[in-house]
């Protein structure tokens, strides 16, 4: 094929085009996992949670910290009609002393669902009482299974009995606690409790609330919980739930949840646009070589026109070449993608997802066709009767 014998007659010039798509390939791979790995950064305790929908105190825009839901809202919830299943979470943001310093931490109590969390490393079992199943990022603050976590300003601490991933909150690593702890250590929070022991301060046993708390919180205090995670009856639909729960609650997926709030939102739609950016400029790359290359030899171009070749023919050539040289790229592309990414540190927002990926490929690969079009131009315009006067000249 004449397309193939050119690439091969050119081996440096097309390397070279070859090796520039594949740099701008990566800026997309790159682009993609790092939108992908925010999102899960930012959202993924919240996105990961195991549910068709979540329910969030009413007026609290899908805030999880916001949101708080008492033991009579846990109890309307989970006997509304069209739900399935419900387990309710707790969240609480705490700061952890490690063995590299402080650093922040999100606790997360679940009634239920402990199955939900892939562990990688430690024992497959819901924590006990003062245990905790915690995000892998956490060890790069020198965290092990093991370990006990000394929780600031509040009291009590925390056994790290195994690892998950992917569950991260505003980018710090998520502990996950039976509800009963989580219960106890927001009691602790919202008091500040002292013990009578060396001036310390003690967590109140799982499930309780101490001494000195102010009667009418008691309630609040027993039964709350920051959502309910909900598996919805077969043929119910979130709308459904969420007109029957409002205006009290709001209803949404964990998905759309986890856009609302800590500007999600506006950063996917700057790292996208960012994405697009890229396949723009990629676009042009390839167009702009391609172009110039058919400048080039148009001589050539004109000369095959003149033996009886069409137009269709010259740019299906054209496109034979931009296929091999795109698939060469993209080989290339990822490749430097996933070498970056290797790189980066487990704390890094770098999420490479098959899916998006193969999306993302797909675009450069109709950018580049979308380029070729510029060359399409000029072979139209090129006259077979150049080639015929040159050779009579």
């Amino acid at each position: 094929m004449l397309a193939v014998k050119e690439l091969l007659g050119s081996k440096l010039k097309f390397g070279l085009i070859a090796l520039a798509i594949g740099l701008v390939v990566s800026l997309t791979m790159l682009m993609s996992a790092m939108s992908e790995g925010l999102v899960t950064g930012m959202t993924g305790a919240k996105r990961s949670l195991d549910a068709d929908v979540l329910v969030f105190q009413g007026d609290t825009a899908l805030s999880l910290e916001r949101s708080m839901l008492t033991d009579d809202d846990l109890t309307l919830i989970s006997s509304s009609a069209g739900v399935d299943a419900a387990y309710a979470v707790g969240h609480l943001i705490v700061t952890i002393r490690g063995p590299h310093g402080s650093f922040d931490a999100h606790v997360f109590g679940l009634a239920d669902a402990f199955d939900q969390l892939p562990i990688v490393e430690g024992e497959h079992r819901a924590p006990a009482a003062g245990e905790a199943i915690v995000d892998f990022t956490a060890t790069t603050e020198g965290i092990g299974v093991g370990d006990t976590l000394n929780l600031n300003p509040l009291p009590g601490e925390l056994r790290v009995t195994a690892f998950t991933e992917g569950r991260r909150y505003i980018m710090a690593p998520a502990l996950y606690v039976s509800l009963d702890t989580w219960r106890s250590l927001r009691a602790a929070s919202l008091l500040k409790l002292d013990s009578a022991q060396g001036g310390e301060t003690a967590t109140p046993p799982d499930g309780e609330v101490a001494d000195g708390m102010p009667p009418e919180a008691a309630p609040t205090l027993a039964g709350a919980a920051s959502i309910m995670a909900v598996r919805l009856a077969p043929g119910v639909t979130p709308s459904d739930l969420s007109a029957a729960l409002a205006p009290a609650f709001e209803v949404a997926t964990p998905e759309d949840a986890s856009l609302a709030g800590n500007g999600m939102n506006v950063m996917v739609l700057a790292v996208n646009g960012i994405q697009l950016v890229s396949l723009l400029i990629g676009a042009m790359v390839i167009g702009v070589f391609f172009y110039i290359t058919t400048l080039h030899k148009s001589g050539q171009i004109a000369a095959v026109k003149a033996l009886g070749a069409s137009n269709y023919y010259v740019y299906r050539q054209l496109l034979v070449q931009i296929s091999i040289l795109v698939t060469l790229a993209a080989v290339i592309g990822v490749g430097l993608a996933l070498g970056a990414g290797s790189g980066m540190p487990p704390a890094m927002a770098f999420d490479p997802d098959p899916a998006r990926w193969a999306v993302s490929l797909l675009a450069v690969y109709a950018t580049a066709y979308l380029g070729s079009l510029f060359s399409l131009r000029s072979i139209l315009l090129i006259d077979p009767a150049t080639a015929l006067d040159r050779a009579e000249h």
